[in-house]
């Protein structure tokens, strides 16, 4: 039914799927039992729904209430799943959130980071523009409207409906430490320490012998002053 893809890990690693969807969780049964990762995300899946996921393999929601039901009070939707209680599943999933000032509020993203925190993924939701000067740009079989781009958002043009982003990695673990008042330890691990723990990656991610040397040398606010790769400096601020 599921075809070659689901059956190896070798080249696919990680699916994101909508678990409302018909045969939804045994797909993910199909897929986890085969190693590949498992993530919950565009999706206006009830908490019910998600749950049955989580319980049948899945462990991450991708791009935390973006395209996602919101997190209602009385029906929390995949969002509530952050603090799944292990009485009802295996473990609260890991989450990704994209903290580029466009996607969440940054409340929002703060009220998520702290409710689990050693779970929480930060990521952009860059997009092709970034890099570019603000304006307006032709769209693509994607995205068949021009594009406004301002600042970090971009939007469809004429309208306010966000595309994606253009904020990098940096700015996006920058953003989380002056919204949440974390450490700079506390905000990196969720670029770093948290992704490869959900990935199950023992060859990058985390200072320790044996994994690649490839690292960043942050400020105190978060910025970067060198880059290394494979124990060389390849970049420094000037």
């Amino acid at each position: 039914m599921y075809g070659d893809v689901a059956n190896s890990s070798e080249t696919l690693k990680l699916v994101t799927l909508a678990p409302e969807l018909e045969d939804a969780v045994l797909l993910v049964r199909k897929l986890t039992q085969n190693g590949i990762r498992v993530s919950l995300g565009h999706s206006t899946a009830s908490y019910s729904q998600g749950l049955a996921a989580l319980q049948a393999g899945a462990t991450c929601l991708t791009h935390t209430l973006n395209a996602m039901a919101p997190l209602h009070h009385r029906d929390p939707g995949l969002a509530g799943l952050v603090t799944a209680a292990p009485s009802t599943t295996a473990s609260s999933p890991y989450f990704s959130i994209i903290t580029d000032g466009n996607h969440l509020h940054p409340s929002v993203a703060t009220m998520l980071f702290r409710a689990n925190s050693s779970k929480c993924i930060v990521i952009t939701d860059s997009i092709e523009l970034a890099g570019l000067p603000d304006g307006s740009y032709p769209g693509h079989a994607q995205i068949p409207h021009n594009q406004v781009k301002q600042g970090s958002r971009v939007v469809i043009e004429g309208t306010e409906t966000l595309i994606g982003g253009c904020a990098g990695l940096s700015e996006c673990v920058q953003n989380l430490l002056r919204w949440s008042g974390c450490e700079v330890a506390e905000a990196v691990r969720c670029a770093t320490e948290n992704v490869v723990d959900f990935m199950r990656d023992d060859d990058r991610g985390k200072l320790e012998a044996g994994r690649r040397a490839d690292f960043v040398v942050l400020g105190n606010d978060g910025e970067v002053l060198q880059t290394w790769i494979s124990g060389n400096k390849v970049w420094e601020k000037s």
